[in-house]
């Protein structure tokens, strides 16, 4: 069956902010009975917080056995993270449009990779379209499923669909702009 998870990245948010952030949307999905606070072992390798009464409030259409489910958990994961989708379709530029990344062609694909290498050492992930010449941060690309890169994030696992309304609701609280990667293990 595979296990599911969707993420809300936070991919504006500093290091020195993340911790404080986490906790505070944390704080509000517990206020607002979306998870509960008690951690608890219900995510794949980590303590997680399991549904709340009124997780549906998250979700586009709510699963009756949710509960149920013995990975069914919310985690923030704060510290430098890549979340990524399962898979990459397709990186393009945001200035020309052009595909530098196609899941068609794997030599596009080690073009790139370095990127990302060099933004989780500590780089700026700054990149040059090799087809405008324009500079292009790590999260400004067109990743094709979604992927992120930052320090923080927030993890449901084996959840319904997140509602967009709900994760604009944490844009929101946080500030900043986020993405919603996603995948099946």
């Amino acid at each position: 069956m595979g296990e599911w998870f969707e993420t809300i990245a936070d991919v504006e948010a500093t290091p020195e902010e993340a911790d404080h952030l986490g906790a505070e949307v944390l704080s509000w999905l517990v206020e607002q009975g979306i998870v509960m606070a008690e951690p608890t072992d219900c995510i794949l390798g980590n303590r997680g917080h399991r549904p709340g009464p009124n997780y549906a409030a998250a979700t586009v259409e709510p699963w009756d056995d949710l509960h149920e489910f013995a990975t069914n958990g919310f985690r923030v994961v704060t510290g430098q993270s890549v979340f990524y989708s399962m898979g990459v379709v397709q990186v393009a530029c945001p200035h020309c449009k052009a595909v530098v990344v196609d899941d068609q062609d794997q030599d596009s694909w080690s073009d790139f990779s370095p990127v990302i290498d060099e933004w989780y050492m500590g780089g700026s992930g700054v990149h040059a379209c090799r087809h405008c010449g324009k500079p292009v941060g790590i999260n400004e690309w067109g990743w094709s499923p979604p992927w992120g890169f930052g320090y923080l994030g927030f993890e449901f696992w084996n959840w319904p669909t997140l509602d967009p309304g709900f994760v604009a609701a944490v844009s929101y609280r946080l500030g900043h702009r986020t993405v919603r990667p996603y995948g099946k293990l």
